[in-house]
């Protein structure tokens, strides 16, 4: 069986998804997968019609059971420079699945099952997020074909996870009673320490392009117009350091969230990196100066610089007051940099999301993870972004989430791989959770 679950998750590693390139065939290549594995998914299409389906099925479980949802994505992340994907100095292809024991490249088929663990699978989506929402889905079916389903399973797979899910609430909104749930158990992320990992949120995230210009029709020679015409790169480069220090200041005097989840999870402080996670971050993923080019520069001043910045926000920094503090940092220093001027564009945000460990399926996962034999740690929020918001808040769904990848999958980044022990282990953990009720 286990041959029989590697050559499943090859093929669906093999659909190559890309975020925002996830066209109707790939979604149907996607569906009659699942539909080899007696599962039929429907699409759910945003309602403006824009964006790829999310895909929707139930696992029927007796009548009247209780109802848990079970939410993972089929898009995957870029690839990156392909030429980077080498392991064990073997070329791999990102939606060619390579295979790897021991450091040695092999063949799944020629692996005996008692050394299947042990096997890694190199290519994108293996664990980011195809691997993870596949053995979830197993050991659910695993469960109803062995008659002790204590639940209905409604499954919903998410087309575009890797861009933010911008549909996902106006999805859920006119979906919402087919989506309705007593509790929603998914997974993403890395495992901490590769031991079982129970999350109960994740932080949020608020994106910002800010541009400053100085209102030249064009670059200047930065010897002619030194000391005439401002170079906007430094005044944007000091909002953002400002932004900085406002945003830990925020948090600083807005601490409940951060001070509770200190003290509920003290236990597990030594054993699961998470501290981090409860203060918020202020990133910048982009910086781009006109005129500028990696190897060939040109002594300028430029008419404009762009930033684009990235704020990890936790439940004690909502996206609201942050944006409002990023515009008043902006008015404050337009009004004490002459002849720069700076402008703010605002994508989507998502809010963090985080359920109360004081709800009965806390103890009862934590008690059905240590059936693997191995001592589980429990986490306040993942430093990642989920779009959780939607199911915790917009759906009123306690949300529980349970990594299944190796701590260091690489996920997002080149060389992502996935050790087949945790697909394995994860099809089991979830099926002793859905034969069974807190």
């Amino acid at each position: 069986m286990k041959h029989d679950r590697i050559a499943l998750l090859d093929r669906y590693i093999r659909i190559p998804t890309l975020s925002r390139r996830v066209t109707p065939d790939l979604t149907a290549q996607v569906q009659a997968l699942w539909a080899t594995q007696g599962l039929a998914l429907q699409r759910l299409l945003p309602p403006d019609g824009s964006g790829p389906a999310y895909l929707y099925g139930e696992i029927p479980g007796p009548p009247g059971a209780p109802v848990l949802l079970l939410y993972g994505h089929y898009d995957v992340q870029p690839t990156g420079d392909v030429a980077r994907w080498v392991w064990e100095d073997v070329a791999c292809d990102p939606f060619t699945p390579a295979y790897f024991l021991d450091g040695a490249p092999v063949r799944p088929e020629d692996v005996p099952e008692v050394e299947l663990d042990r096997l890694l699978v190199v290519a994108r989506g293996g664990s980011d997020n195809k691997g993870q929402h596949t053995a979830n889905i197993l050991g659910a079916l695993d469960a109803a074909r062995a008659g002790a389903l204590r639940w209905t399973v409604k499954v919903l797979l998410d087309g575009e996870e890797e861009h933010g899910s911008p549909h996902l609430q106006a999805v859920a909104e006119a979906h919402r009673d087919l989506l309705r749930a007593d509790l929603l158990v998914g997974s993403d992320g890395p495992k901490q320490g590769n031991r079982p990992t129970l999350v109960l949120g994740v932080r949020g995230l608020l994106i910002v392009d800010i541009v400053a210009e100085n209102g030249a029709v064009a670059s200047l020679h930065s010897g002619n117009y030194g000391n005439i015409v401002p170079n906007p790169a430094l005044p944007l480069a000091r909002l953002i350091a400002d932004v900085e220090e406002r945003v830990h200041a925020y948090a600083e005097g807005h601490d409940r969230f951060r001070h509770q989840a200190a003290m509920t999870f003290a236990e597990w402080a030594d054993q699961a990196l998470w501290k981090p996670f409860l203060w918020p971050t202020t990133n910048i993923n982009h910086l781009m100066s006109d005129g500028a080019s990696e190897d060939l520069t040109r002594t300028i001043i430029p008419r404009s610089v762009h930033a684009r910045v990235d704020v990890r926000l936790t439940p004690d920094t909502p996206p609201g007051p942050i944006r409002a503090l990023i515009e008043r940092a902006m008015g404050d220093h337009a009004a004490g940099v002459e002849g720069v001027s700076f402008r703010l564009r605002t994508g989507d945000d998502l809010p963090a999301s985080y359920t109360a460990p004081d709800h009965p399926a806390f103890d009862w996962l934590l008690r059905l993870m240590a059936q693997d034999g191995e001592e589980p740690v429990a986490m306040p929020v993942l430093g990642g972004t989920l779009p959780a918001f939607v199911f915790t808040d917009v759906l009123g769904l306690p949300s529980f989430w349970l990594p299944a990848a190796n701590e260091n999958n690489r996920q997002h980044d080149i060389n992502e791989h996935y050790i087949f022990k945790h697909y394995f282990q994860q099809a089991a953990l979830y099926q002793r959770i859905v034969s069974s009720l807190p």
